[in-house]
């Protein structure tokens, strides 16, 4: 930090822990200053990079070295309004080990993105209606398993694309309602389209992973004849049971499971 903290500042600076969040009320409570008072001495505090407003009266503490932070996860619910998604649910329910790049917030309206402590990117999605489907899971509000699986296919960029998808719904180990649950969300949320290409990918998982996937889902995503596209490209496969036009090599889709 380049910026030196006044001797007021530095009281409410050392009442507080590295790497912790904070309400104003907690803060008020800790260093007995008048809240308006309090509130200007945290604006400039945030300027100087000391701590990091998050939202409206929730800040998070920065350390020195801007290394500290000791839950990103809870940071990024406290940075946005909404339940962990994307990869971000995944890692936490171990189906991925490979920690986020980015931590990824699902929200009603809200798109947007939030670098903290400088290293750590949250990035807020807005999904509209189809932001539902949130459950408290280790102390995280985060999007259920079965609506995990759901978001990952609707935006699957945000997920590491569909191999990474494809290896971690074994590690999901996903129950039979919460596979009702998963077509629930795609025949509502879903067009014809998207649900055979989830079906079609969920086979070729099937193929591979002993009938993880049950026989009732794939047929409840065989829905509609209208020919859809999987991927871009001049030469494509076309799935007749699909119906769709495959011009991603199944080695790209499986590869997350053949080679890890």
């Amino acid at each position: 930090m380049k910026n030196n903290l006044s001797k007021t500042e530095q009281e409410i600076y050392f009442n507080l822990g590295q790497g912790e969040i904070y309400d104003i009320l907690t803060i008020s409570g800790l260093v007995h200053l008048k809240k308006r008072t309090l509130l200007v001495l945290l604006a400039r505090m945030n300027k100087k990079g000391w701590i990091t407003r998050l939202k409206k009266g929730i800040y998070l503490v920065n350390a020195p070295n801007l290394k500290t932070l000791k839950d990103p996860f809870l940071a990024a619910l406290n940075t946005f309004n909404g339940y962990l998604g994307f990869s971000s649910a995944l890692y936490v329910y171990g189906a991925m080990d490979e920690y986020p790049s980015a931590i990824f917030v699902c929200t009603q309206r809200t798109s947007a993105s939030k670098t903290l402590n400088k290293t750590i990117e949250v990035r807020a999605v807005a999904l509209g209606k189809r932001a539902t489907g949130a459950v408290s899971f280790k102390d995280y509000f985060v999007s259920s398993k079965s609506k995990t699986l759901y978001d990952s296919f609707y935006l699957p960029q945000h997920s590491g694309g569909y191999s990474n998808i494809l290896a971690a719904i074994p590690r999901l180990d996903l129950s039979d309602d919460d596979w009702k649950t998963f077509l629930f969300y795609a025949q509502k949320f879903g067009k014809s389209g998207f649900c055979r290409k989830v079906g079609f990918l969920l086979e070729l998982l099937n193929h591979v992973s002993d009938g993880a996937v049950p026989s009732d889902v794939l047929k409840g995503l065989n829905l509609g004849k209208q020919l859809v596209k999987l991927g871009n490209g001049r030469h494509g496969k076309f799935i007749k049971k699909w119906h769709i036009m495959d011009y991603i090599e199944e080695k790209d889709l499986m590869g997350k499971i053949y080679h890890g």
